[in-house]
């Protein structure tokens, strides 16, 4: 369905090029959402506040959402918005969904962001379209943003300094992201592939100690090493098994049963692995600078 078909049966109005509409005080505007990791979009509701919205609040706000669920998002500030899925359905229960979570941020005291996140000033002269909210703001304060952002990446966003650190301290991160896998495989006896998520984090925190400059190649390295890790995990495991029955790994691969079980869990890691890498996009990406080069060509309009 189109946004502005689902906009239409939601009671959403088009205004400053964005969709939206007053729920208790609070604009809520209708949004196309794309899922972390992938190429589909799903349309989703955005509430934008005038502060960071911090972790004991957004666990009361995810628990008000319920099922439809919310989801912490950056608009102009850090982390000061909130996004809930826009599920079809009647308009008079979608709506009571969204009062819902409005009174629950009357609760925790979050306001509405109704000036220039850049100054400060209620006083505005324009208005830009951000993650598909409408956000008043200063014209020159966003020129003057986006000009020293785009300097600075200039200046150090391409320096190399430390990337051969930062890459060995991701590959330590990794390490330590699997030794979980290790310590059940080798007291249980199995492993479990959902564990392989904390790869791709715990290689990302490893390269942030490592202090270099996070490109937007970040991501592709801690992908290269996550899918390096767990498939090189279940052949170490499958190399100790042969090994316990006196076979080397390639003696083993001869059997046609162990080869099969083997070419199994091998195919399952790089599936939980590109599971894992897909999760993880969002989170590590926000933090990287081809998040920042994304939201200021967002905010030159």
């Amino acid at each position: 369905m189109k946004l502005e078909l689902l906009a239409e049966n939601l009671g959403f109005q088009q205004k400053d090029g964005a969709f939206s509409k007053q729920i208790l005080g609070y604009k809520a505007s209708l949004v196309m959402y794309k899922i972390p990791g992938s190429y589909v979009k799903i349309p989703m509701v955005i509430f934008v506040f005038s502060q960071t919205i911090d972790k004991e609040q957004t666990k009361k706000i995810a628990k008000a959402a319920g099922l439809k669920g919310a989801i912490k998002e950056s608009v102009a500030l850090q982390d000061n918005a909130i996004l809930t899925q826009a599920k079809f359905g009647k308009k008079e229960k979608f709506d009571a969904h969204l009062e819902k979570l409005a009174i629950t941020f009357k609760e925790l005291d979050l306001k509405e962001l109704d000036y220039c996140p850049y100054c400060g000033q209620t006083e505005t002269d324009g208005i830009r379209v951000i993650k598909g909210a409408a956000v008043h703001v200063h014209d020159a304060c966003v020129k003057d943003f986006v000009e020293k952002v785009t300097t600075h990446l200039e200046t150090v966003g391409t320096s190399k300094e430390n990337l051969l650190k930062s890459i060995l301290y991701a590959v330590v991160g990794g390490f330590v992201g699997l030794l979980p896998s290790i310590i059940i495989l080798a007291f249980v006896g199995f492993y479990s592939a959902w564990l392989f998520i904390l790869i791709p984090f715990a290689a990302f925190y490893g390269f942030k100690k490592g202090g270099a400059q996070r490109g937007s190649y970040v991501m592709v390295i801690i992908a290269l090493i996550s899918f390096i890790l767990a498939p090189g995990f279940m052949v170490y495991a499958y190399a100790e098994y042969a090994a316990a029955y006196n076979y080397t790994l390639a003696e083993a691969f001869e059997i046609a049963e162990f080869r099969a079980e083997f070419l199994t869990d091998l195919a399952m890691s790089v599936l939980f692995t590109a599971i894992a890498v897909s999760v993880s996009w969002k989170t590590i990406y926000k933090q990287t600078h081809g998040q920042i080069k994304k939201d200021i060509e967002e905010l030159k309009g």
